[in-house]
């Protein structure tokens, strides 16, 4: 056995980095495989329904919540956020949404943003 080669012809420290080399490959192809890639959609707001909204989830209801309040604040020329005004037109609007599933959101929002 030669001095310094780890006893099979490698560097010393080599298998170590080769290990670390396959767990990483592992968890790249393990991440590729997890991926869901969506396409960045189009939504006319003034078409979208209640239902349609109602029926997204997570992240995406979440942007449509966040760009309907922009929007309508937007409109007002609102220049300040106040959290717990805003949670409260959203529930209004999400009420309304339940009980009238047929309705356009950006009317249903207009309708709670009144208030």
């Amino acid at each position: 056995m030669r001095e310094g080669t780890g006893g099979r012809g490698r560097k010393p420290g080599a298998t170590s980095a080769l290990a670390v080399a396959a767990v990483l490959v592992a968890l790249v192809a393990g991440e590729a495989r997890g991926q869901v890639r969506v396409s960045p959609r189009v939504i006319q707001i003034d078409k979208v329904t209640c239902a349609e909204l109602l029926a997204e989830h997570g992240d995406v209801r979440d942007r449509l919540l966040i760009y309907l309040n922009g929007y309508l604040d937007g409109r007002r020329q609102q220049r300040t956020w106040d959290e717990a005004v805003v949670g409260q037109r959203i529930e209004r609007a999400l009420d309304r949404c339940k009980s009238n599933p047929s309705a356009t959101v950006l009317d249903t929002f207009s309708k709670a943003w009144d208030r």
